[in-house]
């Protein structure tokens, strides 16, 4: 397959071409030069050292971000224009993701288990996210994120626990500086300089993304900003977002699903309108059906009735899958740890009888669930159009790998 990869999310961009993972060619931004004149010449110039033409590439690999309002634009634009001219695919690769994969550790040891790609965000920050190795491709905790260099030292150390650390950056400097990074210097941690030619990496990453079928559209694609731009913050005088004050968190117990328990589960799930809603005797039929559920239940004190139940999950496994089939908490529950609580008791389970894949859908207007879920390393793999009813809704498709 022939990938034309292309990052423009700062002044380091760079162009390659591809074939499945050989390299045939790269153009580097080494200039001052606006993304606008140079970009196309030198994609052209890419494609006419590699022999080939614009015509004859199968997908098109694009830096969605991080990266500067107007750069990462400049790549999305191009690729659509194509996408819609050539009727090809487009694979939204994160910048992070590409330094991760490039990022190696200390030589002569063991590549750590953790890996923390960043790169200059300005303002003082970074952007970053905190990757674990798996057997076919990294996978991401949580969302990416802006940062500032002791926050991401510290957020990385706490995920690491005693497990080593591989950080990766375009701009090592402010990491290095830091007071915190004396410890990860004393366990002999270093921060890499990762080449800034990241359009091969794209590319590769470009080359998974198609054989596992998550490339999008021109309509579809989108960038990843993570932050809004200086110029809104500046001129159009938009405050900082009020944030609630977080839940108390306290300790949840989770036990296998009863019979006994359908009542209970079936008022749970009504009161929750975003969850799956089933008819109240499927609830009593879940064990007799093969089903795996799970509830939660209050600690002690916290209700007066002794064992009330505050969360529910429901999933099927047919190793190596599994799938989420729904999962509620009550409303005064919410935001403090059950809906955590729920899916690691399943995910734990799953991997006792050798799933290796999880996936589940999401009404698509469920911001809160599918930031919980993105939290818990599912990524979203498609759109399943009109899929809920009552109302009418698109499901977004996600999926985990164990």
């Amino acid at each position: 397959m022939l990938i034309l990869a292309i990052d423009t999310c700062d002044a380091r961009g760079s162009v390659a071409v591809l074939e499945d993972e050989k390299v045939l060619s790269t153009a580097v931004h080494d200039s001052s030069e606006d993304y606008s004149t140079w970009l196309l010449p030198a994609v052209y110039g890419a494609l006419l050292n590699a022999g080939r033409k614009l015509a004859e590439v199968g997908v098109y690999a694009a830096a969605a971000g991080p990266g500067s309002f107007t750069g990462v634009r400049v790549a999305l634009t191009t690729v659509k224009a194509w996408s819609e001219v050539f009727g090809r695919p487009i694979a939204a690769v994160s910048r992070l993701e590409a330094l991760a994969m490039q990022t190696l550790g200390p030589s002569g040891a063991p590549a750590p288990r953790f890996v923390a790609a960043s790169c200059d965000a300005q303002r003082g920050q970074l952007y970053a996210a905190i990757y674990r190795r798996g057997p076919q491709s990294l996978q991401r905790f949580q969302d990416e994120t802006v940062v500032g260099p002791a926050e991401l030292i510290r957020w990385a150390a706490e995920l690491a626990g005693d497990s080593g650390v591989a950080w990766g950056s375009l701009d090592p400097g402010p990491l290095a500086a830091e007071p915190a990074w004396q410890e990860r210097d004393r366990l002999g941690e270093i921060v890499e300089q990762v080449s800034p030619v990241l359009a091969p990496a794209i590319g590769k990453i470009a080359l998974r993304l198609a054989a596992e079928g998550k490339l999008t559209d021109g309509l579809s694609l989108d960038a990843n900003y993570i932050r809004r731009p200086d110029a809104e913050v500046k001129w159009k005088g938009y405050a900082r977002p009020v944030v609630p004050a977080p839940a108390k968190v306290v300790a949840q117990s989770v036990r296998p699903f009863r019979t006994a328990d359908a009542d209970a589960v079936a008022q749970l799930a009504a009161s929750s309108p975003q969850a799956a809603q089933w008819p109240e005797s499927s609830y009593a039929q879940l064990l007799a059906s093969g089903y795996k559920a799970w509830v939660s239940v209050a600690p002690a004190g916290e209700r007066p009735e002794p064992g009330a139940i505050t969360g529910f999950l429901i999933s099927r496994a047919i190793p190596p899958d599994a799938e989420i089939l729904n999962l509620a908490v009550a409303p005064q529950d919410r935001r403090r740890g059950v809906g955590g609580a729920l899916l690691g008791a399943a995910l734990s389970a799953f991997g006792s009888v050798e799933v290796r894949r999880v996936f589940l859908e999401v009404r698509a207007s469920n911001g809160p669930a599918i930031s919980f879920y993105k939290k818990h390393l599912f990524r979203g793999t498609g759109v399943r159009p009109g899929y809920y009813q009552n109302p009418v809704e698109d499901a977004i498709q996600m999926e985990r790998m164990l």
